[in-house]
């Protein structure tokens, strides 16, 4: 049933974007997403450039914003003195604007800001971000608390941290199954651990988030800190392949550097679960939900 709310979807383009839109528009919600694809603009999309000077303005009728967008990709960010600015200055910009225009926001954040070497951080746990993405990402989230706080606003902002998210077209699934159809092997890391969440999932949790519009931070978590050789086992199992054509291996004894290596990446959600319902995906569902191609 429709709730006669509006929502904005900042970064409608990416993958938890789109699932968040369709999530609402499943409820009957009036649902606008954001691009930056002036080709794509329609009733339903809006243009949106946090490097515009000019204020972007939320449509009429729309009082909650998602904001789902961010330079993640983390060479870059280690590399590029714009995703820098970008993480930490437009976008906190957009959430103080939106903000002041009466919107409640919720402004996406990740598992890494607390480090990796703490199993299930509480979502008011201190931040321990130990590479660029990270350390530019709790840099974001002090920065828009601050100016929540400093407007009287804090009650109308939440923080939303999130864990890896999956869906058949998010590495390594893609390369995993194309190899399976081959009838070749993979070789997961065991040495590389997540916690994993369906893009499904993702956007229905958002959505109730929405729904129960609590300020302060929240955590979206999967229930199982598990190494990608498990993983990869599981999957197998599920889908009825050969547990031979899984060769475990290490990312040392490949020569992969891989920036963000967590110990632990799952989130505690007591916060969460008690104020929105949402408690952490089992990993049993996350298979589940993977719309993956049968090899």
């Amino acid at each position: 049933m429709a709730s006669g709310r509006g929502y904005l979807v900042v970064g409608g383009d990416s993958l938890v974007g789109g699932s968040t839109f369709a999530a609402l528009k499943r409820r009957g919600d009036r649902v606008i997403a954001s691009t930056r694809r002036p080709s794509t603009i329609s009733d339903e999309r809006v243009f949106l450039d946090f490097e515009d000077p000019e204020a972007f303005r939320a449509p009429e009728g729309i009082d909650y914003a998602f904001v789902i967008a961010a330079a993640t990709n983390y060479e870059r960010c280690e590399k590029d003195p714009a995703a820098q600015v970008i993480n930490t200055e437009l976008i906190p910009r957009t959430v103080a604007s939106l903000l002041s225009q009466g919107l409640f926001v919720t402004f996406i954040s990740t598992n890494s800001v607390f480090g990796g070497e703490r199993a299930w951080p509480h979502e008011d746990d201190p931040h321990d971000p130990r590479i660029p993405y990270a350390r530019q990402k709790s840099e974001g989230e002090a920065r828009v608390r601050a100016l929540a706080s400093a407007m009287g606003w804090a009650d109308r902002l939440n923080i939303v941290r999130l864990t890896k998210i999956l869906d058949g077209g998010v590495s390594p699934l893609p390369a995993w199954t194309a190899a399976w159809t081959r009838n070749e092997a993979i070789q997961p890391f065991s040495d590389l651990t997540f916690a994993p969440l369906s893009v499904r999932f993702v956007g229905e949790a958002l959505a109730r988030v929405g729904e129960a519009r609590v300020a302060g931070n929240l955590h979206l978590s999967g229930a199982e800190n598990i190494d990608y050789v498990s993983f990869a086992r599981a999957l197998a199992a599920h889908r009825g392949i050969d547990p031979r054509l899984i060769e475990p291996t290490t990312s040392v004894e490949k020569g992969v550097n891989i920036p963000f290596k967590p110990t632990f990446s799952g989130l505690g959600m007591a916060r969460t679960t008690d104020l929105t319902g949402v408690a952490p995906q089992p990993f049993a569902e996350v298979l589940a939900d993977l719309d993956l191609p049968r090899a």
